[in-house]
């Protein structure tokens, strides 16, 4: 589970560095890509869209904490927590 894991985040944080625009903007192609890797028999994707936009305010922020898991990890974590406990489809 922790290598789909690192392997998703490894893929979001390369697109949302490459997606144009203000890094800390949340626009609908960030959104969809999260929305996109989302596992449906996991989560409510609607729910972990949200849960993600609320716990990194700005897109930049959700780049630069998952591209650093070391030094990030109590905040990413955080992050997975708060998504297994909202967003766990039943």
């Amino acid at each position: 589970m922790k290598l789909q894991t690192l392997s998703f985040l490894s893929f979001s944080v390369f697109m949302f560095i490459a997606c144009e625009g203000d890094p800390n903007e949340w626009n609908e192609e960030r959104k969809q890509i999260i929305t996109d890797k989302c596992d449906n028999e996991v989560f409510d994707c609607d729910c972990y869209l949200q849960t993600t936009i609320e716990h990194f305010p700005n897109a930049q922020d959700y780049n630069s904490t998952l591209e650093n898991e070391s030094e990030n990890s109590e905040k990413i974590d955080a992050y997975w927590d708060k998504l297994y406990d909202a967003c766990m489809g039943e």
